[in-house]
């Protein structure tokens, strides 16, 4: 059964705007793999009165090229990067890293996105 509720919406929205940019979204971990765009888990902080609740939400998004990390790799980060900037999604910083998957380290990109949700 499908999560619901506005975190797990906020994460749907994601994954929606990053496959209409053409990327390959992922959301749980046994899947990812060079050329996804995995999303990771949100934090948030919540103010609720009632039914009604106003959330602050960071995600992280982990673009993973593959190894090694060399010109070609680097290439895809960029421009990977570049198109999620221009989806509409707030990206508010983003660094360079290794991400291990299986025993794999894979050349990574991780950007952090803000969402308001009411």
């Amino acid at each position: 059964m499908p999560a619901t509720g506005p975190l797990a919406n906020i994460i749907s929205d994601i994954a929606s705007k990053l496959s209409a940019a053409g990327l390959k979204p992922v959301t749980d971990p046994r899947n990812a793999r060079p050329l996804t765009v995995m999303i990771g888990l949100p934090t948030f902080t919540s103010f609720t009165t009632g039914p009604v609740g106003v959330y602050d939400v960071t995600v992280k998004l982990y673009v993973l090229a593959p190894p090694p990390g060399n010109q070609d790799a680097t290439d895809y980060l960029l421009t990977t990067v570049d198109t999620i900037c221009g989806t509409g999604l707030a990206v508010v910083d983003g660094e360079s890293s290794l991400i291990t998957v299986g025993s794999q380290e894979l050349p990574a990109y991780d950007l952090t996105i803000r969402v308001g949700s009411q």
